[in-house]
């Protein structure tokens, strides 16, 4: 694994913290706002699932874009992949049809486990909140937490 970095995530409430200003309080996304994170590319930050963090590979590039088409699309560190997402009224996440639709690429294995947790994890969340340039998906009880900035933000 030589030239490999690994970086411990941080808890939630901080990145959220250090992104958003005061003027900018953390919104719940809903169908009346989603455009606001809309053809936005995302960049995950930190995952955690059942509590526990994974560490990130800093060269695993794993990101998320939802189209105003309620189509979502992204790079899970090794291939691309698509499906589709919703938004409620009241701020419900759901990630309708059978799953994400993935290319079929081979990685390093590290690479691969890290694309799979990413892509198992994020159809678990429900609801996402948004802060200026940070994006948090999380489900409710917050057993499932993605954390993702927004990609060439300063």
């Amino acid at each position: 694994m030589k030239g490999l970095t690994w970086m411990v995530l941080l808890p939630a409430a901080s990145l959220l913290g250090c992104m958003g200003s005061g003027n900018d309080p953390p919104a719940l996304v809903t169908s009346e706002n989603a455009a606001k994170l809309q053809t936005r590319q995302w960049a995950l930050k930190s995952i955690s699932t059942d509590g526990s963090q994974a560490v990130m590979d800093m060269q695993a590039n794993m990101t998320l874009v939802f189209g105003a088409d309620g189509r979502v699309t992204g790079y899970g560190s090794v291939n691309r992949f698509n499906g589709a997402y919703s938004f409620s009224r009241d701020g419900k996440l759901s990630w309708p049809g059978p799953g994400f639709i993935t290319t079929r690429k081979a990685g390093p294995p590290e690479l691969m486990e890290k694309e799979r947790a990413y892509l198992e994890a994020l159809p678990k969340t429900d609801r996402a909140i948004l802060q200026k340039h940070a994006l948090q998906l999380e489900n409710e009880g917050e057993s499932t937490l993605l954390l993702f900035t927004e990609a060439g933000a300063p």
